[in-house]
């Protein structure tokens, strides 16, 4: 077991918090980040709502010809994404550097699972709602906000309920029975290890911090709770208004506003985030700041050497 899970340790004091060595600002990681969400946007929010209303003004098809047309085209570059996404994580020459502290080579992360509960949620609806006859404009307009549902409701519980929920499975790097993190710290360490190529070394760095800051502690389970909170209510909230309105007016909110929180909870989140990382950073030398809370991660030997080798580069940079 690495020195830094040592649940014995009172407190870490650098001159600054435990950097973690990585940054979107280089290798176009920058740039894939646009076009990622770009062509998300597109495929999911744009495209959607530009052929239902194109087709039913413009070509005058039934609902079941409208629909179809788009189900067919939607999911086209996120499927391509998650197959990329696996391959990274199970497949390819470098797959163990991507994979959770501790797990096997075919051990999922808590990412693969949570997306794939939240695309499940989205095609259900989709898939039905197209495939019925007519086709229900209500039911496909519940896509987005099923999605919302299926992905904020875990964020929420572990917000509210952080290192008491336990399962009998492992949870990215987190072992069977040990109390879950907020879903945000998961989502981070997965996202930016597997999509980013932090690899192992983010983890572990991940990790340190998140042990080492209450700051960051705080900020992880404040944006858990926002988005787990606000993406469920508003999501239940657009379902609702969906199936009470005309259907040209519930299909624009049910493709429409999900897409304008989300932007809205991004520009707050990230707002609120670097306003809290320099409270963090002024504020390190306080009591209480920098309190260790172990996550208690078992680590094999080579896993125990990138932790010390992360923490000699910390000790080296402060």
């Amino acid at each position: 077991m690495s020195t830094f899970s040592d649940a014995t340790l009172d407190s870490y004091n650098p001159s600054r918090p435990p950097p973690l060595n990585y940054t979107i600002k280089c290798n176009r990681r920058e740039f894939a980040i646009i076009v990622f969400f770009t062509l998300i946007f597109l495929e999911a929010g744009i495209l959607p709502l530009i052929l239902f209303y194109s087709i039913r003004w413009g070509a005058h098809l039934d609902n079941t010809k409208n629909l179809a047309i788009i189900t067919s085209l939607v999911g086209t570059y996120s499927g391509y994404k998650l197959a990329r996404r696996s391959w990274y994580l199970f497949i390819s020459d470098g797959s163990h550097q991507r994979r959770p502290i501790g797990a096997g080579r075919f051990g999922p992360d808590a990412f693969t699972i949570q997306i794939g509960l939240a695309m499940t949620g989205f095609f259900v609806p989709l898939i039905v709602g197209s495939s019925l006859e007519p086709g229900s404009v209500h039911a496909v307009a519940m896509s987005l906000p099923c999605f919302m549902i299926a992905f904020c409701l875990p964020l929420l519980i572990t917000g509210i309920w952080p290192h008491k929920l336990k399962v009998p499975f492992r949870v990215s790097s987190m072992p069977p029975y040990t109390g879950l993190p907020p879903g945000v710290y998961t989502m981070v360490e997965d996202i930016v290890a597997v999509d980013g190529g932090g690899c192992v070394e983010f983890r572990q760095a991940w990790r340190i911090r998140y042990e080492h800051s209450a700051i960051m502690r705080r900020i992880v389970r404040v944006t858990s709770i926002w988005w787990g909170a606000s993406g469920t209510i508003l999501a239940a909230a657009f379902i609702a208004i969906a199936w009470t309105t005309p259907d040209d007016i519930g299909y624009g909110i049910g493709w429409g506003l999900p897409w304008l929180w989300a932007m809205v909870s991004a520009a707050l989140t990230v707002w609120w985030v670097h306003r809290e990382l320099e409270r963090e950073k002024e504020q390190w030398d306080h009591p209480g700041v920098h309190k260790v809370y172990s996550l208690h991660i078992a680590q094999t030997v080579d896993e125990e050497k990138v932790a010390q080798e992360v923490n000699d580069f910390n000790d080296r940079n402060v």
